[in-house]
């Protein structure tokens, strides 16, 4: 991998390293802002020191301009990571407008970072973003994708280098804090032995209305003054596009979605995906929830009624190790939910090419399919994956 010219960041100013450790503010409403909508709530960030929008954006932008006008809006944390094909790269080119407004959490790309990965690999890929990013610092770097088998076990996470490559680019001023991602089947446990061992500034976990199991996680990374954050909070993006019942309704129930996440009041932030102007004014129009209606406890049993019975959720590891032939059923069962619901379709099919062929679905013909058993939900996974194939398999 092609480092960023280490003797470039030698020469910054000590100003500006500087500058890249003080608290930041919190971004100002710019004053020809659109007032379609804004962040109306800030809160702490674990013990960052900074005070953070309650709605934040993912990924999913193509035009600068609409993460211009997503910072316009208020909102002052973006989710990025090498794994986002050009994300990085769009950021850079918003971001020296907004650097010292704007909260930056980046990742690793998840097939580097492994249980033998060396400190001078992983600072070389630092570099690489920073250069994407077009700054000299990022204020969270983060382990991407962990509690995912495909990348490794525990061991993965356990590697010194890791934390020795934190250290220096602290160090050097390139990394303000550091956390970790996941929305895999083993999320519960590598997240927890990362704050067991006081690795972690902040972590990013996939949460929403229908996932269970994850609160007592959460209380232990408040307790610790970990910042919490919630991705995957959507369970399906079309949802309300979807479901004949929620047609004619004027509030959509993405928005409710959010909105459970929000006065569950277990995360400092949700990150969602704002794609366009019209998501970044809808999922705005939620920020400083505290509370649900009535109105959206109904639209969340009409979605989990008709979505929960074919929604693998984030972080549930039941299944894994049930299927005799290792098909990796939650990886496969999401590959489908981006090519469906996200209207990721080439990204789905890609991610699905790097499957085995030895572990694809075509092994579910004539499998009593344990996996279904150990499923809590009563998803019909064997049917599910063999819908996936058919859908993926042109990759």
């Amino acid at each position: 991998m092609k480092g960023m010219n280490r003797r470039g960041f030698v020469r910054a100013s000590a100003a500006v390293a500087a500058a890249a450790m003080t608290r930041p503010a919190i971004a100002a409403p710019a004053q020809d802002a659109p007032d379609s909508g804004r962040v109306r709530r800030f809160k702490p960030l674990g013990k960052t020191g900074w005070r953070v929008g309650d709605v934040s954006a993912g990924s999913g932008q193509r035009d600068p301009a609409v993460l211009n006008y997503i910072f316009e809006s208020g909102i002052n944390l973006i989710d990025t990571g090498f794994q986002y094909a050009g994300h990085e790269e769009l950021v850079g080119k918003v971001l020296p407008k907004w650097r010292d407004k704007v909260f930056v959490l980046d990742k690793w790309d998840p097939p580097l970072v492994t249980a033998t990965v060396t400190k001078s690999a992983l600072l070389e890929a630092l570099d690489v973003s920073l250069q994407r990013l077009n700054t000299t610092y990022v204020d969270c770097m983060m382990l991407h994708s962990i509690g995912h088998p495909r990348y490794g076990g525990l061991e993965r996470i356990q590697n010194p280098a890791i934390y020795e490559a934190w250290d220096e680019a602290k160090r050097l001023g390139k990394v303000r804090f550091t956390g970790a991602s996941s929305h895999g089947v083993r999320m519960i446990e590598d997240m927890n032995w990362g704050l067991d061992n006081n690795r972690f500034d902040l972590i990013l976990i996939g949460a929403n209305f229908l996932t269970h199991g994850a609160e007592p996680l959460l209380k232990k990374a408040r307790a610790k003054g970990v910042g919490t954050i919630a991705m995957k909070t959507m369970t399906t993006y079309k949802s309300d596009l979807n479901i004949q019942a929620l047609q004619n309704e004027q509030t959509n129930a993405r928005q409710a979605c959010l909105k459970w996440i929000l006065a569950s009041d277990l995360f400092d932030t949700l990150v969602v995906s704002m794609p366009n102007y019209d998501r970044v004014a809808e999922y705005l129009a939620v920020s400083g929830t505290t509370s649900l209606t009535a109105r959206d406890e109904r639209y969340l049993r009409t979605v989990a009624a008709a979505v929960g019975p074919r929604y693998c959720r984030p972080g549930c590891g039941a299944c894994h190790g049930a299927c005799p032939h290792g098909v990796p059923v939650a990886d496969i069962l999401r590959y489908k939910m981006y090519f469906e619901d996200y209207g990721e379709e080439k990204f789905a099919m890609q991610r699905y090419g790097l499957v085995p062929a030895s572990t694809r679905p075509s092994r579910c013909a004539g499998c009593a399919a344990p996996c279904e058993a150990a499923c809590p939900y009563g998803l019909r996974v064997r049917e599910r994956l063999s819908e996936a194939d058919r859908q993926l398999r042109f990759a």
